[in-house]
């Protein structure tokens, strides 16, 4: 009976926590597996900062086995903070003998794949962190428990979410709770706050950089007070001295122009494709991973039409933020718009980099219900993306179905991508917003 009781008083509480310990074990179960790529530079990045030293990190004269380091400071910092912790594993061999915890398994399981359990550990947590925001967000906009529970399994348990942190051990989940965190705070007027966490965002890697324009309008349509601004600056400007001096050298104005021109990833020379593995626009009429940026798509560069659209993207969300009275859903809906038409019709897209627009538009599926299906074809779209990038090379079996026929899958599928994006702008009342309606 008091079982029973206490089950009825928590039930919610239960499944939200069962639902997070599923998505936390489905993930750990991963950890072993795929480990390859990028991950392999992350684990040599940071060794290699106690190894090498802070000074000469990023340009000095080290013959890197797998890359040099091209992400942000913090993000350095954060890996070779993560090596230190695995580094000192003796401490639980140690806390076993004194107290029989952690178990001996834990600790053999620890000695052998620690370090990238660790490093795929960050992604995974912050993935259980978004999931508890699409299901606060959902509650918030539809006061319904049930479909705000929904939202949140489908993102905890989503394969495409599960494979990139879990599998994968790419940080796009990390950068992204700090990102959209920042984005909720600033629409509730949380300036000090929300300025320091989206600048951290960046500062662990720009993918949110085609935020930018949105986070300053929003700034700009809030009318923060002049001190809220000015903590938030502060805060933003410590974040960045207390992550740069150490590998500065001292000078760290002509530290940061040398790393942001020379090393950080969306300098590099592989952004001269319209696109390099993502399935969006250019795909339709292009050849991904061939074509350049610069190739025509009815005689327009196809890099023209993708700041065309960016251009656009922007306007339309900004007009949509001015006009509704619910800045926190116009948010949502902004950062949706931002974020995957970036990645539909900007060039040099890589197959991740739709991860902005994932939490959003989980929500909005569980928050317009017309916009559900279209939202799942695209959740089927991008995962397909994903697993055709990352295996294509290895698995014939994978590529073929996607290459045979002049692409043909992959063009298909770049047009329900297009299609399916419109039609969830339509439904949202997005278009509605740029011919003039009524506020929202």
């Amino acid at each position: 009976m008091k079982i029973n009781k206490f089950y009825k008083k928590h039930s919610l509480k239960i499944l939200i926590a069962f639902i997070l310990l599923l998505g936390l074990i489905v993930r750990i179960a991963l950890v072993p597996y795929f480990v390859r790529g990028d991950l392999l530079s992350y684990a040599e990045w940071g060794e290699g900062i106690w190894k090498y030293g802070l000074k000469n990190f990023y340009f000095g004269d080290i013959d890197w086995y797998y890359s040099a380091p091209n992400y942000m400071p913090l993000s350095s910092l954060l890996f070779s903070g993560l090596f230190w912790l695995f580094d000192h594993k003796y401490v639980l061999a140690q806390l076993h003998n004194l107290i029989k915890i952690p178990p001996a398994f834990f600790i053999v399981y620890f000695y052998e794949y620690g370090y990238i359990l660790l490093l795929k550990l960050i992604s995974i947590l912050a993935d259980l962190g978004l999931g508890l925001l699409v299901y606060k967000l959902i509650y918030k906009f539809s006061k319904n428990s049930k479909k705000a529970l929904f939202g949140l399994a489908f993102f905890v348990l989503n394969p495409a979410a599960i494979f990139i942190s879990g599998g994968w051990g790419q940080t796009d989940s990390l950068v992204a709770f700090f990102g959209l965190v920042a984005f909720i705070l600033l629409a509730k007027k949380k300036t000090a706050i929300s300025l320091p966490l989206f600048f951290i965002s960046l500062y662990l890697k720009p993918s949110w950089g085609i935020f930018i324009p949105f986070y300053l309008y929003l700034l700009f349509i809030t009318k923060p007070k002049r001190s809220n601004l000015l903590n938030g600056v502060f805060l933003s400007f410590m974040v960045f001295l207390l992550g740069t001096t150490p590998f500065a050298q001292g000078n760290i104005i002509g530290f940061t122009q040398k790393l942001l021109r020379e090393r950080i990833s969306f300098a590099m020379p592989a952004a001269a494709r319209a696109s390099i593995s993502a399935f969006n626009f250019h795909t339709i009429f292009l050849l991904i991973d061939r074509s350049f940026a610069n190739a025509r798509i009815i005689g327009i560069p196809a890099n023209i039409i993708g700041y065309v659209a960016y251009f656009f993207v922007n306007l339309f969300s900004f007009k949509f933020i001015a006009r509704h009275k619910n800045k926190v859903f116009a948010v949502v809906v902004g950062i949706f718009t931002i974020g995957l038409g970036s990645f539909l019709f900007l060039t040099s897209m890589l197959e991740r980099y739709f991860f902005p627009a994932l939490a959003p538009l989980i929500i909005l599926m569980f928050t317009r219900p017309k916009t559900f299906w279209y939202g799942v074809l695209i959740n089927v779209i991008v995962f397909a993306n994903v697993i055709w990038s990352f295996f294509r090379r290895e698995f014939d079996e994978i590529d073929h179905p996607f290459t045979n026929n002049n692409f043909l899958l992959i063009r298909t599928l770049s047009i329900f991508a297009v299609v399916s994006w419109v039609y969830i702008l339509r439904k949202v009342k997005m278009l509605q917003f740029m011919r003039g309606g009524e506020n929202y």
